[in-house]
């Protein structure tokens, strides 16, 4: 009987060997790619001129329970001037999601191409 529960076990085994191996090359080969593929090149550029700011709604529920911190976001400008891209660089998740809100209606001069530049906002729970 302890041979049959051995003889079982070890496909089980096999099984799981191979899955994590697999796991492995694919994370591997994922590593590998992201330094294959091509990035598109984008002027890091924080002198462009905003035309039109739009200030981050501070959630009022985490105002008034003294919750703030700091929002950093990277974007991405068109060259027509509009926000084209947003991505959390660190914060509270609703701060970063008020940021964004705001953040996507801002419009800057046009350029010949895009161009990316990070953004700050502090929240704040004590001012007014």
């Amino acid at each position: 009987m302890a041979k049959t529960r051995e003889f079982e076990a070890r496909p089980a085994r096999r099984l799981f060997t191979q899955a994590i191996c697999s796991l492995a090359l694919v994370c591997g080969l994922l590593a590998v790619h992201a330094y294959i593929v091509p990035v598109q090149a984008q002027k890091i550029d924080s002198t462009r001129k905003a035309l039109y700011k739009v200030a981050p709604h501070y959630p009022q529920d985490l105002k008034k329970n003294g919750i703030g911190g700091v929002v950093r976001l990277a974007i991405v400008i068109n060259a027509r001037g509009s926000v084209e891209k947003v991505s959390p660089i660190g914060g509270n998740a609703a701060l970063v999601d008020a940021a964004t809100l705001a953040v996507k209606q801002w419009k800057y001069v046009p350029a010949d191409s895009s161009t990316s530049t990070e953004v700050q906002f502090d929240f704040l729970p004590d001012q007014k």
